[in-house]
């Protein structure tokens, strides 16, 4: 993504998100075409171009945001233990059902997963607390960011969404 702090250009980012992920609702997003983000954005191809390199781009910048937003909320969080910090996991995400759900219907589980992991790795607190100190890193991060994953697209894909305290007690267990 090409950065900006122009308002309009700002602006012209959001409603180019916007339309992505709406046409993900409805169509594969191989199928999905720039012409189409922007005709969905009211916007023309060079700003599209402005603004973003690809689609795969819009995305990334989506992915992005969410990422910013999930820090902001756990930096408020009061009390960091297992059980709050997943509680707060399943909160976040529940609040994105519909894009969780796109990305499976995509395809793109895997594209998402890769930012994902390299997200967490970069803010290793997210995962890391004091009882595996002695253990090596790199396989409780894979053990974790997958586990956690995967039972994030599961929980999305029920038709019935456990809360994100149930879900917080069933993980805590785990």
């Amino acid at each position: 993504m090409l950065q900006s702090h122009n308002p309009i250009a700002l602006q012209s980012q959001k409603w180019i998100i916007q339309a992505l992920l709406n046409l993900m609702e409805k169509k594969e997003y191989d199928k999905i075409t720039v012409t189409e983000i922007c005709r969905i954005a009211d916007l023309d191809r060079r700003t599209f171009y402005r603004n973003f390199n690809s689609k795969n781009d819009v995305l990334e910048e989506y992915i992005r945001l969410l990422g910013e937003e999930y820090l902001k909320m756990y930096a408020d969080l009061d009390k960091r233990d297992k059980f709050n910090s997943t509680k707060l996991f399943f909160e976040f995400w529940s609040q994105h059902l519909d894009f969780i759900r796109n990305i499976k219907k995509c395809g793109l589980s895997d594209f998402v997963f890769q930012k994902f992991e390299k997200f967490v790795k970069k803010h290793a607190e997210l995962l890391i607390a004091d009882d595996i100190l002695n253990m090596p890193i790199e396989y409780v991060f894979a053990y974790r960011i997958g586990g956690f994953w995967n039972i994030m697209l599961t929980w999305a894909a029920n038709e019935t969404v456990l809360s994100p305290e149930e879900m917080a007690v069933i993980v805590s267990q785990i």
